[in-house]
């Protein structure tokens, strides 16, 4: 920055733009976690998901056990009830037997029955359990790769800001006291943005038109100037140059 012709002045830029680099890298980190966490609630929908079609899956498979006991007795008692056959002495009692024995075999026809119908249920269920399996798979899957990116990127974040930390802390170390609390406050003051250039007789810190007078002693960067307006600390750049 040949133009510069204050020392102080081009310290104060330097350091600018250092806070300004400082800032956008702290912003970046803050939105690291925000990546992780929303990959991590979409592991965690579909980790529920297989939660909820295990748990599915596990009740009908109970259901399932249940009818077969309860199919195992109704057997036994039809075999019971048979067993008496040879016992009965009259029509009326053999004709009763016969009808409970019926009864109960309608609620052995009935359980069979269920039993079909839910093992039919426990394929569906099964196959479903299964879909859930590999999409919990590929999501873990996704997650980790997505998050080692994230905290490569959150790494590398954090040694570019040690880096600028520490030659921010080598070019304060030049700066006069006193310019540099006013630089620091108008650091809180102005939401990050204490030292900005002026272009076409506007400051870009606020806008607004600088007086020719002013302006003209602003080109020549030669002392520490305050836009009358926003109180920021300004210095002229020349539009074919970088800083």
């Amino acid at each position: 920055m040949d133009f510069i012709h204050n020392d102080q002045l081009l310290i104060l830029i330097q350091i600018q733009e250092k806070d300004v680099s400082i800032a956008e890298i702290v912003e970046k980190q803050k939105n690291l976690p925000e990546i992780i966490k929303s990959l991590r609630a979409s592991l965690d929908k579909s980790q529920q998901d297989l939660a909820e079609a295990t748990r599915v899956y596990d009740d009908a498979i109970k259901e399932r056990k249940t009818f077969e006991s309860t199919l195992k007795d109704t057997e036994a008692r039809i075999t019971k009830l048979k067993e008496k056959i040879p016992e009965i002495k009259t029509n009326k009692e053999y004709h009763a037997l016969l009808k409970e024995i019926t009864t109960i075999e309608q609620e052995k026809s009935d359980l069979e029955e269920k039993i079909l119908i839910l093992l039919e249920k426990l394929d569906e269920l099964k196959v479903k359990r299964t879909e859930k399996e590999q999409v919990v798979k590929e999501d873990e899957k996704s997650f980790m790769k997505e998050k080692e990116i994230v905290e490569k990127d959150y790494n590398q974040l954090n040694e570019m800001l040690k880096d600028l930390e520490s030659h921010k802390s080598g070019i304060v170390m030049q700066m006069d006291s006193k310019l540099l609390a006013e630089y620091n406050r108008l650091m809180t003051a102005k939401k990050g943005l204490a030292v900005v250039s002026v272009q076409g007789e506007h400051c870009l810190g606020c806008h607004m038109r600088i007086p020719p007078q002013v302006f003209s002693e602003i080109k020549k960067n030669e002392k520490i100037i305050y836009c009358l307006n926003c109180k920021r600390i300004l210095y002229w750049q020349p539009q074919n140059v970088v800083s």
